[in-house]
């Protein structure tokens, strides 16, 4: 697909949402493909509704949480505003109701259900044989199935390095802190890499770690990021979906830096929040909902990373001026080498649990 063409309008968009992702279970790991990105393609004309694509999203949380549930839903939205395509959405769906409500939509004659979160692979593995006509995307997905189910993933030990060297670049007292919803391999990946990153810009930082054991319980989010603020961290990073709210509230509270995740989370506390690692899921579902409506979807499992566009750091709010201009330049430098794979190829970036 030609992703250059719109790229820089999505990652506009990007940047205006509101944190890592649904669980994951361990599967068969189909060999990863080039991740795929939005077309330049002409938009279509309107379609009659009852000819139009129609696309059903299906969330673990609620699309108004500053995360991971609102930027999935907001790149539907794009989707439809470009191609006018018909969507339904179901918001905070329990794990007894995940069967039937990917099985509901299929019947009801979607063309895709995306489902935003691992913890739906199970159910649309074993539901998508009976709808062979109706593709499910699975995002953080780690087994594809053919013919209609593939597996979508964010490069996370990217994301988390470059936390790690933000992190590590705000703090002034050698002392970090990286908070993970869960211990999914996504999760784990992350926070190994957020270590390797600030110890990449400071050998001698000291990097706490911990799993909240909860993607959304706001006050426990919290408690572990005071804990950590406690023991002498001055930067805290969470990846723990609405959890991560409780952190950024303990961070602005004892006056600390916060490095946001996945969104761009200034606007959650802008004296607080210094800079974001982005991972669009804008552009990630509106390349997923293309793939169907141009045909060129497979059922594989997609790896999007740094130079698909779909990780990036976000703006820094005017933050850059409480850092060097040596410090920017190390940032950069780290970014392009990650872009380039020196850093992988020496060791220093691991590599995903979900790479061959």
């Amino acid at each position: 697909m030609k992703r250059n063409k719109i790229f820089s309008a999505l990652l506009a968009i990007s940047l205006l949402a509101g944190l890592a992702a649904g669980c994951s279970s361990q599967g068969s790991k189909p060999s990863a493909s080039p991740a795929p990105a939005p077309s330049a393609a002409a938009q279509p004309s309107q379609a009659p509704a009852d000819t139009a694509y129609r696309v059903a999203m299906v969330l673990p949380g609620y699309k108004n949480d500053a995360g991971w549930n609102q930027s999935a839903y907001e790149g539907m939205t794009m989707a439809a505003e470009k191609y006018q395509i018909e969507t339904a959405l179901s918001e905070g769906v329990a794990l007894a109701d995940y069967e039937t409500t990917l099985r509901d939509y299929a019947a009801q004659g979607y063309d895709m259900v995306i489902c935003v979160g691992n913890e739906f692979s199970d159910a649309a593995l074993a539901v998508a044989p009976d709808f062979p006509d109706t593709i499910y995307a699975i995002m953080n997905g780690n087994s594809a199935q053919a013919p209609n189910v593939g597996a979508y993933r964010f490069n996370t030990p990217q994301t988390g390095f470059l936390a790690g060297v933000l992190a590590a670049e705000y703090s002034r007292q050698n002392m970090v802190g990286v908070i993970i919803g869960n211990t999914a391999p996504h999760m784990q990946d992350a926070a190994k890499a957020f270590e390797a990153g600030a110890k990449y810009i400071n050998p001698d930082i000291q990097v706490l770690s911990g799993c909240a054991e909860t993607m959304t319980d706001i006050a426990k989010g919290k408690e572990m990021a005071m804990a950590f603020i406690e023991q002498g961290a001055d930067v805290i990073c969470a990846s723990a979906n609405s959890a991560s709210l409780g952190a950024i509230e303990a961070s602005r509270e004892k006056g600390i830096s916060h490095i946001g995740y996945i969104s761009d989370q200034y606007d959650v506390a802008p004296d607080t929040v210094k800079a974001s690692m982005i991972q669009s899921n804008q552009l990630m579902i509106f390349s997923i909902i293309e793939s169907g409506l141009d045909g060129s979807f497979t059922p594989e499992l997609h790896l999007f990373g740094i130079n698909e566009g779909a990780i990036s750091i976000s703006d820094f709010h005017g933050h850059g001026a409480e850092l060097t201009s040596e410090q920017l330049a190390e940032i950069d430098s780290a970014v392009e080498s990650v872009k380039d794979g020196s850093l992988k190829q020496a060791g220093i970036l691991p590599k995903s649990s979900f790479e061959q």
